[in-house]
This record gives C-alpha cells, sequence and structure tokens, in this order.
C-alpha cells in the first residue's frame, strides 16, 4: 500500500453530526467505562473523578480542534500524521508509545478483571490477574483473529450495560481496593489518607487525571479534518457524550445507593465485568503484537510474548509494592499524555517532503483499545 492510499478519502463516509457522534464514542467507550469508575468513583475531595474527568475532556476537546486545523488523523492513522510532520523517528516513538502503554496497560486490566471477580484486591486478586493475563495471551497465541465489528459493537453495548448497572448499585461492592487501602498500601486512597488532600490537591489532581486518559484511547485515530465541519462537529459532540458519561460514572454514589446489592446480583456484574474485561485484554494484546512487528519487523507471537512478560512485571512489581488499580493506570494513562503530546506537536508543524515508506503502512487499520475500541 502506498502512501497515497493512506489518504484517500473513503467513498462510503458520511459527514454528519451524527456518525461523527458515533464515531467518537465507538472510540472511547469500552473497557474504561467499568475500571475508572471502580478506580475512582469513591474518592471525595476537588479533585475527584467527576471534576477531573471534566477537565481533561476539555483539554481533550481542546486538542482535537488543533489535531483536526492540521488535516486530522481519521484518513492517515495517528503514526502516519506523526511521520509526514516529524519525521520517521518520532513516528517510530509513537509506535513505541502505543507498543509501551498497551503492554503496561494489560497489566491494569487482567487486575480489573480479577478483582470484578473476586470482589478483592489483595493477593488472590493479583494472582487471578496473573490467570487472567496468561489466559488471554494464549488465546491470542492461539487465535489470531479478533472479534467482529458486530461482536466488537455488541461488547460495547454490554459494558455500557454494566456500567450503569454498577452506577445503579452505588458502585462494585466491595470496592477494588479496600483489602490493601485497610492494610495501609499506596492506592487511590491513600492519595486522600497520606496527605494529598492537605495542600497538594494540584499533585492529586494530576494523578487521577493521568489514569483517567485510559478512557480517551482510541480518538487519536478518529479526528476529522476541520473542513469537515460537521463530522467535526460530531466528533465534539460525542467527546461531550461521553464526558458526561463518565461524569455520571466517576461521581461518588449517593446514600440511596450505599446499601450493598444482594450478593447473587454483585456475583453475576462482577463476573460479567471481568469476562468483558478478559475480551479487551485479549484483543489489546493482539494489537499490541502488530504493534511490536511494526517495530522490530519481527512474528507477532514474539510480540505477543514480549508484552505478556512486560505486563507480568508490572503485576509483580504493583503486589510488591501493594498498588492497586489507579496507580496501574498511570502507565497507559502517561503513554496516552505522551502520544497525544506528540500528535500535537506535530499538528504546529507543516508536512515535510518525504519518500514513501512502509512502515505502519496499515496504522489506521490498527487502533488499540484501551479504555475503547477494538483492533485485531
Amino acid at each position: 500500500m502506498t502512501r497515497t492510499d493512506l489518504t484517500r478519502t473513503d467513498p462510503t463516509r458520511t459527514d454528519t453530526w451524527a456518525a461523527g457522534a458515533a464515531k467518537a464514542l465507538g472510540a472511547v467507550l469500552g473497557a474504561g467505562a467499568l475500571l475508572l469508575p471502580a478506580a475512582f468513583a469513591p474518592r471525595p475531595g476537588p479533585w475527584s473523578g467527576p471534576w477531573t474527568g471534566i477537565a481533561v475532556a476539555g483539554a481533550v476537546a481542546g486538542w482535537c480542534l488543533l489535531v483536526a486545523l492540521a488535516g486530522g488523523t481519521e484518513d492517515r492513522g495517528p503514526v502516519v500524521f506523526v511521520r509526514e510532520r516529524l519525521g520517521p523517528g518520532p513516528a517510530r516513538a509513537a509506535t513505541a508509545l502505543y507498543f509501551g502503554g498497551f503492554a503496561t496497560g494489560q497489566a491494569a486490566v487482567a487486575l480489573g478483571a480479577a478483582e470484578f471477580a473476586l470482589g478483592d484486591s489483595g493477593w488472590r486478586a493479583y494472582a487471578g490477574a496473573a490467570l487472567v493475563l496468561g489466559s488471554a495471551a494464549a488465546y491470542a497465541w492461539c487465535v489470531p483473529r479478533g472479534p467482529s465489528p458486530a461482536a466488537r459493537r455488541l461488547r460495547t453495548a454490554a459494558v455500557l450495560a454494566l456500567a450503569v448497572a454498577w452506577r445503579a448499585l452505588g458502585g462494585p461492592l466491595p470496592g477494588p481496593g479496600a483489602g490493601d487501602r485497610a492494610a495501609g498500601g499506596w492506592s487511590a486512597g491513600g492519595w486522600v489518607a497520606g496527605g494529598w488532600s492537605d495542600g497538594g490537591w494540584a499533585g492529586a489532581a494530576l494523578l487521577v487525571a493521568v489514569p483517567l486518559l485510559f478512557g480517551w484511547v482510541g480518538l487519536e485515530g478518529a479526528v476529522p479534518a476541520v473542513a469537515r465541519r460537521r463530522a467535526l462537529g460530531g466528533t465534539l459532540l460525542g467527546i461531550a457524550l461521553a464526558a458526561a458519561l463518565y461524569s455520571v460514572l466517576l461521581a461518588a454514589p449517593g446514600p440511596a445507593a450505599q446499601a450493598p446489592p444482594p450478593a447473587a446480583v454483585a456475583a453475576a456484574l462482577g463476573l460479567g465485568s471481568a469476562a468483558l474485561c478478559w475480551t479487551y485484554c485479549r484483543t489489546n494484546l493482539h494489537s499490541t503484537a502488530a504493534r511490536w512487528t511494526e517495530l522490530t519487523g519481527r512474528g507477532r507471537r514474539g510480540g505477543l510474548a514480549a508484552a505478556g512478560l512486560i505486563a507480568l512485571g508490572v503485576l509483580a512489581l504493583g503486589r510488591a509494592a501493594r498498588w492497586d488499580l489507579p496507580v496501574l493506570l498511570i502507565g497507559p494513562g502517561a503513554a496516552t499524555a505522551a502520544l497525544y503530546t506528540l500528535i500535537a506537536v506535530a499538528a504546529v508543524r507543516r508536512p515535510r517532503p518525504q519518500e514513501p515508506t512502509d512502515h505502519d503502512h496499515s496504522d489506521r487499520h490498527r487502533v488499540l483499545e484501551g479504555a475503547a475500541r477494538s483492533a485485531g
């Protein structure tokens, strides 16, 4: 495929507000709708999830406008966008950020799955996370194809249904992190008790904002050009709708929702949430392996092994340091922040003359998912 192929306009594309909003929502809604509320919804204070989430969404909307003014990433893909303006070195850096961010991020996804299934965040959750990660990697090793588009849409609908159900019941109970917070581990709860709330609220807000970027993975490849005004308006509408949804999901439960749900209901919701997180872990490993191939030229199975070992290493470190889910989300959140910053830098630079290259030639078809839409 040539560089011209990458920027060809899709004749089936419709530039409408509804289509733009649907594309943006499809890009960013996914496992983050389960993991982020489980990690941050119970946190009080001026920097709590909803308020910080609104600030993050505003920053993302401004970033989207900047990239749209530079021609957008929807037709090219983010890595090609960076390469055309900054050169092959930064483009490889973008690919490396994809690989590293999502390899480490699977530790958080696997831990979230285990915590949902077990209702605990102690050593059993970490042991369960290792099993989740190992089984997802084994499945990805044996079955190289990802889910169909219809299956991905069904999965997104199931995630939203479970997220709303958890919200109606007051959140995952017992909440992820309860075990280690009680034992004095460093978790999101420790940020309040450990002094972040006393004069250090700006630092605490940053440590919440970075993991919240996990919920915006996928948008980097779905920004239309500013000339497509209706599509861009729809994209901004989709960002606003996603921000509103996250604000509701991240809000602390009210007094009426404090009573624990029936044990059978909580178990069913927990197992359903765990199963969905497992599927995201599997498809993310597929896509991370694709980035490994683009970086090294080696086979996808080597990428699966490398990503799996990195994620297992993060889990082992997390258990040793007694980190909980919010802390593990810092890794993929920081990688997302770095990638968005790199794209923003590229957006303010003019395209540079360059020879066609095969690096990341299928970039627009390999969008990774953290919170978000499937690839693989």
